[in-house]
């Protein structure tokens, strides 16, 4: 009795339509100028540019991050100042072949398209291209660049040759205030790595600088409302970050007695080393 039942159900779906089916019939049935029909074909080509656009972003971007990093190597490997000079002035022209290629051709393929549609495609380019470039302006200037500075440095100017004579117009990779923000959040880890680098090379101002540099960014993210799922996220690191710099520069100071004078930046006169009655608390004389 189960049996025939099963077998019963089996017939019953195998002479049942469908929704496939009927979809199927439906398609083969539409002449090849149905308005219906050009209306899905329409659709389908614009799915694949936005797709075959998005792919180009996406290796724009991670060219990109591949060259930032780069950067930010470059300025990490620099110890004496002749040589931070060097790797400033290498990195700023690194920086600005990024704007004048991959950058431009960002803002030529999002032209005639929503900027916000494809801001996930190229969010972790512009962040890594923000840390190198706040990190290169901080070690030649001493100051960090602003949102609206590297906003006009991604503006160009296009030339379209036409019959009529050539003609310009004006083009403009748009770095959103939150892809500007995350890069500055993660400028704080190339600075505490700055910051611990500079102690073993025997700058010690440089460890000061870093640390102040770090607190001033924190501070700055701790009165932003409204910042977001990302930023939030990485405020996380950005206090730790602080800690770490913080405990450098207290170990510098505190226990720098303790340290080989090549890593104190400023020394007493020897004069006051001469007296032999000189000496340290941690060493134990009374």
């Amino acid at each position: 009795m189960s049996g025939r039942g099963r077998g019963y159900r089996g017939n019953r779906n195998r002479n049942q339509q469908t929704l496939s089916s009927v979809a199927r019939e439906t398609a083969l049935s539409l002449p090849a100028d149905s308005p219906v029909l050009a209306m899905f074909k329409t659709a389908a080509r614009q799915l694949n540019e936005r797709q075959d656009r998005h792919e180009r972003l996406v290796k724009l971007s991670r060219d990109i991050t591949i060259e930032s990093k780069r950067i930010i190597f470059l300025l990490h490997s620099a110890i004496t100042k002749e040589a931070t000079e060097k790797a400033v002035a290498e990195a700023n022209d690194r920086l600005n072949k990024l704007i004048k290629g991959p950058f431009k051709c960002i803002g030529l393929e999002l032209e005639k398209s929503p900027a916000y549609l494809h801001s996930r495609a190229v969010t972790a380019g512009f962040q890594e291209f923000i840390e190198a470039k706040t990190l290169c302006s901080l070690m030649d200037k001493g100051v960090l660049i602003t949102w609206d500075e590297v906003q006009k440095e991604m503006q160009y100017t296009v030339k379209d040759s036409a019959d009529d004579g050539d003609t310009e117009r004006a083009v403009v990779t748009m770095l959103t205030p939150t892809d500007y923000m995350l890069g500055v959040a993660d400028l704080t880890g190339e600075l505490m790595r700055r910051a611990v680098n500079s102690i073993s090379s025997g700058d010690s101002q440089e460890c000061f600088q870093s640390c102040q540099y770090v607190r001033d960014l924190y501070t700055g993210f701790l009165g932003l409302f409204g910042i977001g799922k990302e930023l939030a996220r990485k405020m996380n690191t950005t206090r730790n970050n602080v800690a770490k710099v913080e405990l450098a520069v207290y170990a510098l100071k505190v226990r720098g007695g303790e340290a080989p004078p090549t890593l104190l930046i400023q020394q007493p006169p020897m004069t006051d080393w001469e007296d032999s009655t000189h000496h340290s608390d941690d060493e134990g004389y009374y």
